[in-house]
């Protein structure tokens, strides 16, 4: 039986211009907002940090205001509080690194030296300063890195803006939200309008699923890897542990790369077998929050896709340095509840 032939008319072709035209101005929109993005990116991060914060403190202030807290008490009520708590343990983290880094860098070099010294010995005949280079750039990339986290701050004056940015909008974010939600719904029709006000609120919720669960996931992993390092007596507990912790906030990635260096300093400082344990410790946790915490904890709500979260990493990384890998998943998620709230007012 013969297949029926593909005909090409001037209909299919009209249907194919449209459709090319229609990605040519998608692609276009997105390198226009990228541009946008990257110019005004001494606001957007601040923005950003205010939104993901306001995220991290809104069940709080809700809770307080449906115990008939007035609004303004119980902003700066969650805001002492998020300071105490999210504050003293970042600052506990950052310092425990910044005052164990040099030891961290020689350690994790050390185990470089040792892997190199293993495949030279070993069957693959391996040649190569590996230590040395991982060392000069540990070493001069320090400047580097500082620079990427702080992404479109380059003087201390400007940082000492945008954190003063980022608290001026997070108590705006937290003290008049709804009414500024509302003031953005108001141009809009009333259809148009309950439908963005649905999808907005269910991506302000999606961030604030993701913020939490985080942040828990996070603290369990940097628990568990550290009970593990604490029992097999690996001197770099604490500062491990903390890079675990602030791992867990880049998906995927961060925890590969806190627990690779948690194994390379365990060998360096308590031999093989107390790396395998390590390794073991690191892969149950792993195994631990894929297949429980995440899936208990997260939900349905803002589940991506492995694939997409991995995607999202690599252009917000590559586009925005350590920023944009902080907010490309929030925003996919965001993004995905605005889709999917969308798609089901029009079905």
């Amino acid at each position: 039986m013969s297949r029926p032939r593909l005909r090409l008319s001037a209909g299919l072709l009209r249907s194919a211009a449209i459709v090319s035209a229609e990605l040519l101005l998608l692609f276009l929109a997105l390198w226009a907002l990228r541009n946008v993005v990257q110019h005004l990116s001494y606001v957007l991060i601040p923005m950003s940090i205010a939104l993901l914060l306001s995220a991290f403190l809104q069940p709080l202030v809700a809770f307080l205001c449906r115990h008939r807290w007035p609004r303004g008490l119980a902003v700066v009520a969650s805001l002492i509080a998020g300071l105490m708590v999210a504050g003293g343990l970042v600052a506990f983290v950052v310092l425990s690194i910044l005052n164990n880094f040099d030891e961290l860098r020689l350690q994790f070099a050390e185990s470089i030296a040792q892997v190199e010294d293993w495949l030279r010995r070993g069957p693959f005949q391996f040649e190569g300063g590996l230590s040395d280079r991982v060392q000069e750039w540990l070493g001069g990339n320090q400047q580097a890195v500082i620079s990427q986290a702080l992404g479109a701050f380059s003087t201390v004056s400007a940082v000492a803006i945008g954190l003063l940015l980022s608290t001026v909008l997070l108590v705006m974010f937290l003290y008049d939200g709804p009414k500024m939600w509302e003031f953005l719904l108001r141009p809009f029709r009333t259809p148009t309008r309950t439908i963005l006000d649905d999808a907005g609120r269910k991506a302000y919720r999606s961030v604030v699923t993701y913020v939490w669960v985080t942040a828990l996931v996070a603290l369990i992993d940097a628990i568990g890897i550290g009970i593990g390092l604490a029992v097999v007596g690996v001197p770099l507990t604490v500062p491990l542990a903390a890079l675990v912790f602030l791992g867990g906030f880049v998906p995927y990635v961060g925890a590969v790369v806190s627990g690779i260096v948690a194994v390379a300093v365990t060998l360096v400082s308590n031999g093989g077998v107390a790396a395998l344990i390590i390794l073991g410790v690191v892969l149950g946790v792993q195994q631990l929050e894929g297949h429980v915490l995440q899936p208990v904890l997260q939900g349905n709500l803002s589940k991506l896709h492995p694939a997409v979260v991995l995607v999202a990493l690599v252009i917000g990384g590559t586009e925005g340095g350590i920023a944009g890998v902080l907010f490309a998943v929030p925003a996919v998620a965001a993004a995905r509840a605005v889709v999917t709230t969308i798609a089901e007012h029009r079905a």
